[in-house]
């Protein structure tokens, strides 16, 4: 009998992820993410997340170790989530930085 496995969390305070994004004047971005790189491409993926966000080369997009100090509470990278939840956390953060910025591009 085949046993299916979804995925996510069953317990749901558990689906979220937190991401600090800083865009610096030079136009290079930095994430910090809450999810732990263990070789399935997440610090990649996020990378690419901000790089389209932004439109910017993904070379000029870097990011951090998992720091609790950065992203506090974080949760496990389990569940095949990560890109999901830290993905969707830093795209979230890109366009609170683009909504900010809308004036000061306006001016220009």
């Amino acid at each position: 009998v085949p046993t299916k496995f979804g995925i996510a969390f069953t317990a749901k305070f558990m689906n979220q992820g937190g991401a600090l994004v800083h865009l610096y004047t030079d136009g290079t971005v930095l994430v910090s993410h809450g999810g732990t790189e263990m070789g399935q491409g997440l610090h990649t993926k996020v990378c690419q997340v901000a790089a389209q966000a932004f439109g910017i080369p993904l070379e000029d997009v870097f990011v951090c170790d998992s720091s609790t100090d950065k992203v506090a509470n974080t949760l496990p990278s389990a569940a095949s989530m990560s890109t999901d939840l830290y993905g969707m956390a830093t795209l979230d953060a890109c366009t609170q930085i683009l909504k900010r910025l809308r004036p000061v591009r306006e001016m220009l």
